[in-house]
C-alpha cells in the first residue's frame, strides 16, 4: 500500500548497489541473459548464527515509488508490541511524511527522539509516540523540539537483529553520548552511555508531544515517581489512520536503573523561537506537549539504563508488562533473549547460495516478514478490542495492525507454513474483531478500524489459512461474519454491496475504485465459498463459486481490459497506462491479472490460454524494457500488490520458462542490499515474503491450498517445518541456470504447475533440474 500523500518524489536515489558479487541480470531489451561465461562459484552454506546475515537497514531509505521501503532499523521481537528506535529529521527539523512513515529515513543526520511505537513498511504516518531523549545540561533554552534535536554520527550507527546503536555528536549533548536499544515483546531497554567526565549534567527528557510531523498528539499526562525511579503516563494521538476513528491511547511506564538526582516537568516555548519553562520538583504534567525530565549524578559512572513498557489498556497493565519482561532493567539479558528469538525463527530455513549477498538478502527478507501484525495482548491475557472494550483472549493471543489488502497475498501464507500457531492467532484475532463490529476489518490499527483500502481481505486470509491446515478456530463464527458482509451491506463492511448484489459488479456511481472493488469482492466471494464448502453449506458454496467470477463482468472486449462500468451497464473508457479513478493504486494493465484464484476463468476471459499467455508475455516484455523513473511503472509493478503474482501465471498457464525469466528479473532488479533495497513500501512484510517464496522456488496463491512452482535461487534449502523437514534441491541453480527442465517430488516427476500446501508442509525432497536454456 502506498503512502496516502502523493508527494513530488525527486530523482531516483541511485543507492541500489549490488556489490562486486552481484549476479547477472536479465537484459531488458533482449530475450537473453547477460551472464559471465565463467563457471558459477561453489555454493556457500549459511551457518549459525543466522542473525549475522540480517541487515535491518534494508528498506530504510529510498525516495520514490520504486525504492521507498518505509522500514525502521530498530529492534523488535517477532510480531512484538513495542518497536523502539530513533526518529530522524533533517538539519531544519523537518521530516516529510512521504518518506518518514516509520519515523526514520536513512539519509537523515539528526535524531529528534527515541520512540517506542511505529509500524513496519507502511505508507501511513501514525504512532511514533512514547519518546525520550538523553541530553546534557537540560535547561529552559533546550526545552523544545529544536532544543532536543541532535546530530548523530552516521559512521557509528549500528543496527542488528537484536539491537540498535546511535552515537550523538552534538556538543550540546556531549559528543559521544551513546544510545543502545533492544526489545522484548511489550517492553524495551535502552542503555544510555554519557560522555566521560559527565557528573550532574546528565539528563533524560520525556517528550509527550513527540511524534511524526503528520501525526497529532492531542492529549497526554505523566507522573514522575522518584522513589520508584519511574515515570508513568499516557499519550493520545491521531495519525493518518488512527485519526479516522478518533485517535487512540498508548500507556507507558519507564523505569530507570539509577536514582534521580533531581526531576521536574517542562513546557515548550509559548512562541516559536522562545524558551520553554522548567518546573523543578514538579511531578505531574498534563497536556499534548511538554513532559518530564530526570537528572542523574553519575559519580564517575557513565551508564543509565531505562526500561519502557507500553500498553493499549492502562498504566497498570504497562507496569505489569514491565514487571513481566524488564523488571531488572537488564539490557544485556534482553538483547540476548531477542537474538535467541530471531535465531530460532531464522534457523528454520537453511540455504546454500552462490553469493553471500543472496544470503543477506534472504535472511533479511525473512526477518522483515515477521514484523507485523502487532501484539496487542497484555501480560495478563487481556486486550482492548475494536469496540473499545476490554476483552480476554481466551486460548489465543490477540494481534492488531493488519495491513490486510497487502498481506493477504504473501505474508500470511508464509506464516501459515513456518509458524502455523501464530497464523492461527492471527485468524482468531480477525474473527474476534469481526464479531466485535459485525464485519471483518480491512485495516485495523491499534484499538480501532481505519477502513483503509478496499475489498474484504480478512476472509481471504481466513480461507487461505484453513486450506493450509489451520483449522483450530471457530469456522462457523468465521463464516457468519463473512456472510454478513457478503450478502448485505452492514456498517463497516465492504460497502457498495447493494449495487454489487444487484448488478454483479460495483458500478462507478457507487464510489471510487469501482473496478478494483469488484475484482477484490469477487476474490473475497471465492474465499467465502471456501468456508461454505468446509462447513457443508453446499448451496452457499455453489452460489459463491458463481459469484467469484463477477470480475468477468468488467471485461470490455473493445478495450481488452477490466474497466469500470456504469449502472446502465456501459463501460468506462480508460487509458490503460494511467491511474484512473476506477482503480486503486494501479492501472488497467496491472489489474488485468487480478484473478489468480481463478486462472482458468481469467484465461477464458482473455480469449483462451494461448491468447492469455501472449498478453502476459507482451506485458513482461514491455516491463523489461520500461525505463525506471520516480513514478510508478506503467507495466509490471513489484512495488504494489495488484500484479505481484503475475510472474506465476505463466506456470499456471503452462509456460514455466517465461515464468522463470520473469521471476528472476523481479528478484534481480527489485531487491538489493542497502536503504533502497526494497521495491517500495514493504507493506507489513508483503514484499519481503514475496522474496522469501520466490528465492525458495514456490509461491502461494492466496485463498487456495496450492503453491505454484517457480525457479529456486538457491542450490539447496532445508526447511524445518512443524510437519516435517522439506529439502528443496536445485544443484545447478546459478546466474545461468534458471529454467526448470524437470521437477520431482520425492523422486517422482511433477507435471502439474502446483503442489499442495499439505504435501510440502509434511516434508520431503523437492528437486529442480535447472538449465541455462529455456
Amino acid at each position: 500500500m502506498l503512502p496516502l500523500l502523493l508527494a513530488a518524489c525527486g530523482e531516483p536515489t541511485g543507492d541500489r548497489d549490488a556489490g562486486a558479487d552481484a549476479p547477472a541480470i536479465l537484459d531488458g531489451a533482449a530475450d537473453t541473459l547477460v551472464v559471465d561465461a565463467a563457471p558459477p562459484p561453489a555454493p556457500i552454506a549459511a551457518a549459525a548464527p543466522f542473525v549475522q546475515y540480517v541487515d535491518p537497514t534494508v528498506g530504510t531509505g529510498g525516495q520514490d515509488y520504486n525504492d521507498l521501503g518505509s522500514v525502521h532499523p530498530g529492534p523488535q521481537m517477532p510480531f512484538g508490541m513495542i518497536r523502539p528506535g530513533p526518529d530522524t529529521v533533517n538539519a531544519d527539523g523537518n521530516a516529510a511524511g512521504f518518506t518518514h512513515c516509520s519515523g526514520y529515513h536513512a539519509r537523515d543526520e539528526y535524531i529528534s527522539g527515541f520512540s517506542h511505537t511505529r509500524m513496519h513498511g507502511v505508507g501511513i504516518n501514525d504512532y511514533n509516540v512514547v519518546a525520550f531523549m538523553p541530553t546534557l545540561g537540560f535547561s529552559a533554552a533546550s526545552a523544545s523540539a529544536d532544543g532536543l534535536r541532535s546530530h548523530f554520527d552516521k559512521t557509528r550507527e549500528r543496527a542488528t537483529a537484536s539491537s540498535y546503536t546511535a552515537v550523538l555528536d552534538d556538543p550540546r549533548f556531549g559528543e559521544g553520548l551513546t544510545v543502545e536499544m533492544t526489545a522484548a515483546r511489550r517492553a524495551a531497554v535502552s542503555r544510555v552511555t554519557f560522555p566521560m567526565g559527565t557528573t550532574t549534567d546528565a539528563a533524560i527528557v520525556v517528550d509527550l508531544g513527540h511524534t511524526q510531523q503528520e501525526v497529532d498528539v492531542v492529549d497526554g499526562a505523566l507522573t514522575v515517581l522518584p522513589d520508584a525511579r519511574e515515570i508513568e503516563g499516557r499519550v493520545r494521538f491521531e495519525g493518518g489512520y488512527s485519526g479516522r476513528f478518533g485517535g487512540m491511547d498508548v500507556y507507558f511506564v519507564m523505569r530507570f536503573s539509577r536514582p534521580f538526582a533531581s526531576a521536574g516537568t517542562w513546557d515548550p516555548p509559548a512562541v516559536e523561537g522562545g524558551s520553554g519553562t522548567l518546573h523543578e520538583g514538579e511531578t505531574d504534567h498534563t497536556g499534548p506537549s511538554g513532559g518530564a525530565f530526570v537528572r542523574f549524578d553519575l559519580e564517575g559512572e557513565r551508564e543509565v539504563r531505562v526500561a519502557v513498557a507500553i500498553s493499549f489498556l492502562d498504566v497498570a497493565r504497562a507496569r505489569m508488562n514491565l514487571e513481566a519482561e524488564a523488571s531488572d532493567v537488564d539490557f544485556i539479558r534482553m538483547r540476548g533473549a531477542l537474538e535467541a528469538a530471531w535465531e530460532e525463527r531464522l534457523s528454520q530455513i537453511e540455504v546454500e547460495a552462490r553469493f553471500e549477498r543472496e544470503l543477506r538478502l534472504f535472511y533479511t527478507a525473512l526477518y522483515h516478514s515477521f514484523f507485523m501484525p502487532t501484539l496487542a495482548t497484555e501480560a495478563d491475557g487481556h486486550y482492548r478490542g475494536l469496540d473499545g472494550m476490554e476483552h480476554v483472549a481466551d486460548g489465543f493471543t490477540y494481534y492488531t495492525d493488519f495491513s490486510l489488502w497487502d498481506t493477504y497475498r504473501t505474508m500470511h501464507s508464509l506464516v501459515a507454513w513456518l509458524a502455523p500457531e501464530v497464523q492461527r492467532d492471527f485468524v482468531r484475532s480477525l474473527i474476534a474483531m469481526g464479531q466485535a463490529r459485525g464485519a471483518y476489518p480491512r485495516w485495523p490499527l491499534g484499538t480501532g478500524e481505519t477502513g483503509g483500502m478496499l475489498g474484504d481481505p480478512a476472509v481471504i486470509v481466513i480461507a487461505d489459512s484453513y486450506l493450509r491446515g489451520i483449522t483450530d478456530f471457530d469456522l462457523r463464527a468465521a463464516y457468519d461474519v463473512a456472510l454478513a458482509s457478503a450478502d448485505a451491506d452492514p456498517p463497516g463492511g465492504r460497502g457498495s454491496m447493494e449495487a454489487y448484489l444487484r448488478l454483479g459488479y460495483a458500478p462507478i456511481e457507487s464510489g471510487g475504485s469501482a473496478a478494483s472493488k469488484t475484482m477484490e469482492f469477487a476474490y473475497a466471494d471465492h474465499a467465502v465459498g471456501v468456508l461454505a464448502e468446509a462447513l457443508g453449506e453446499t448451496d452457499d458454496a455453489a452460489r459463491f463459486a458463481e459469484r467469484r467470477r463477477n470480475y468477468q463482468h468488467l471485461f470490455d472486449p473493445a478495450q481488452g481490459f477490466f474497466v469500470g462500468r456504469h449502472e446502465d451497464g456501459s463501460f468506462e473508457t480508460v487509458r490503460e497506462d494511467r491511474w484512473e479513478d476506477v482503480y486503486a493504486e494501479g492501472n488497467a494493465r496491472q489489474y488485468l491479472w487480478l484473478a489468480p484464484e481463478d486462472p482458468d476463468g481469467l484465461a477464458e476471459t482473455l480469449g483462451g490460454r494461448e491468447a492469455a499467455l501472449a498478453r502476459l508475455r507482451t506485458f513482461f516484455d514491455e516491463s523489461y524494457a520500461e525505463r525506471r523513473t520516480p513514478a510508478p511503472p506503467k507495466w509490471y509493478w513489484q512495488g504494489n500488490e495488484p500484479d505481484i503474482h503475475a510472474p506465476y501465471l505463466f506456470a499456471l498457464w503452462g509456460d514455466r520458462a517465461s515464468g522463470a525469466r520473469a521471476i528472476r528479473w523481479v528478484r534481480d532488479v527489485s531487491y538489493d542490499l542497502g536503504p533502497s533495497g526494497l521495491p517500495g513500501n514493504d507493506d507489513s512484510g508483503t514484499m519481503s515474503a514475496w522474496y522469501v517464496f520466490s528465492a525458495l522456488g514456490v509461491f502461494p496463491i492466496a485463498g487456495t491450498a496450492d503453491f505454484v512452482l517457480g525457479t529456486p535461487l538457491f542450490t539447496h534449502a532445508t526447511l524445518h517445518l512443524p510437519g516435517g523437514e522439506l529439502v528443496i534441491d536445485a544443484p545447478l541453480a546459478s546466474d545461468q541456470a534458471i529454467y526448470p527442465r524437470e521437477i520431482q517430488l520425492d523422486r517422482e516427476r511433477v507435471d502439474t504447475p502446483t503442489l499442495s500446501h499439505a504435501r510440502l508442509a509434511s516434508g520431503g525432497l523437492l528437486s529442480f533440474d535447472l538449465s541455462a536454456s529455456p
